[in-house]
């Protein structure tokens, strides 16, 4: 009986994981068909003529060099402040003591509940009007070096370290940042794993305020570029696919060089 319930459970979770990996699957082989053959009625995974014209056509067509470049440095930011920041904001909010320090943790905890698109033509306002920061990398990063997700995150997790490690190296006469950085951050590096790939992830898929700030070709990143070429040739599906696996590279690789730090920090960041 125990054999049977694993040989259901595995095929069970075999299925689910076809199901998943399929549009993938059916994305990248489909890149490599004719445009004709992708919207024929008669459905068949494997291309019958296999072609690398969608890529060839990509590459002469957009600026995915440009693209690629723009959205890792982004990124790339992007992460890097969040990490610092949410590493800095959970350990404020968590083992330091001061007046209104629970009233202003409610208010970052209560942000995560506003929908971005609701504070959108604000943020435009000050980031384009005021300062003026319209089509350039500073413009595009600075809404998101903080995330009150980031700093609930760690803030949970640091609060579960023993005051005494802490109380510990202040006897031995270490600053409050030495704190942070020698003996909490290794405590919670498997969870800022995590959080930097989610980060990471995110901010490459993000599309609503790169449209509204960027103006040149330039600047552009990935989803842009992507979003652009998907409207104006959306009669020629076989090359919007091919641009779509393309972007999708980053996204593979950085979760194939993460993966044993993702997955550990998913199983051990509730422990105790």
């Amino acid at each position: 009986m125990f054999k049977i319930g694993s040989i259901i459970n595995h095929a069970f979770l075999l299925v689910i994981s076809f199901i998943m990996v399929f549009p993938l699957l059916w994305m990248i082989i489909s890149s490599f068909k004719p445009s004709i053959e992708i919207i024929n009625t008669d459905f068949h995974l494997l291309p019958e003529k296999w072609t690398f014209e969608n890529y060839i056509k990509i590459f002469d067509e957009l600026p995915i060099g440009t693209a690629y470049l723009n959205s890792l440095l982004v990124c790339t930011v992007v992460t890097f402040f969040v990490l610092l920041t949410s590493s800095l904001g959970g350990y404020l909010f968590s083992k330091l003591e001061f007046k209104g320090r629970d009233f202003l943790f409610m208010i970052v905890l209560g942000s995560i509940m506003v929908p971005p698109q609701i504070v959108i033509i604000p943020l435009f306002l000050l980031i384009v009007w005021f300062l003026g920061l319209s089509d350039s990398y500073i413009g595009i990063v600075l809404p998101f070096i903080i995330n009150a997700f980031g700093i609930f995150l760690l803030r949970q997790n640091i609060k579960s370290i023993p005051n005494d490690y802490l109380d510990a190296a202040r006897i031995e006469g270490a600053s409050e940042f030495q704190i942070l950085f020698l003996v909490v951050i290794p405590f919670v590096k498997y969870t800022l794993a995590i959080l930097g790939v989610l980060v990471y992830l995110w901010t490459l898929d993000e599309l609503l305020w790169p449209l509204l700030v960027v103006n040149s070709n330039e600047m552009k990143t990935l989803p842009l570029v992507l979003s652009h070429f998907t409207m104006a040739e959306g009669a020629f599906p076989g090359e919007s696919l091919a641009a779509s696996s393309i972007i999708i590279v980053p996204v593979i690789l950085i979760y194939l060089f993460c993966q044993r730090y993702f997955i550990k920090g998913m199983t051990t960041s509730g422990i105790k």
